[in-house]
């Protein structure tokens, strides 16, 4: 796993918690799925077997990438993370281009299809919130910090 990578899964963790199980929407996944359901589920996904690095413990829970995809939104290409809990259930989707100079095509990708948003952040990290029925989705950019991803939790 690259710095980028780890960073961004760092960023994602405690916004993508907050919320409770409910319809993922995500290539036909559901919030509470299994991994094998998972990968029934989703085109070209697979196992993953994550490093101990790659396990994220957030307000006592554990959380790890199981499954992962390569995937495409916008015509970017990348790979998305699906991460379970300590019962392997799924809790949310992280998506990290392949290419961190495809950030800002990206966002404004995000933006033109959900909307415009007053962005959040700190110093040049920019971090984007919208919510729709299925799904809250969490854009964060930093081009200084190499950071580039996008998270799908429950709203």
């Amino acid at each position: 796993m690259t710095r980028t990578s780890k960073l961004s899964f760092v960023a994602f963790v405690p916004l993508a918690l907050l919320v409770p199980p409910a319809l993922a929407s995500w290539e036909g996944t559901e919030w509470d799925m299994s991994p094998s359901e998972v990968l029934a589920a989703v085109d070209g996904a697979r196992e993953h077997s994550p490093a101990s690095s790659e396990a994220f413990v957030y307000d006592g829970r554990s959380f790890a990438p199981l499954v992962k995809a390569e995937h495409e939104i916008a015509g970017i290409a990348g790979e998305a993370a699906l991460l379970f809990d300590a019962n392997e259930a799924l809790r949310f989707v992280v998506f990290s281009p392949a290419q961190i100079d495809a950030c800002a095509t990206l966002g404004e990708a995000l933006t033109e299809r959900h909307g415009a948003v007053e962005t959040t952040g700190f110093g040049s990290t920019e971090i984007f919130n919208w919510e729709d029925t299925e799904n809250t989705i969490s854009f964060t950019s930093s081009a200084d910090l190499g950071i580039c991803n996008l998270s799908y939790a429950a709203p």
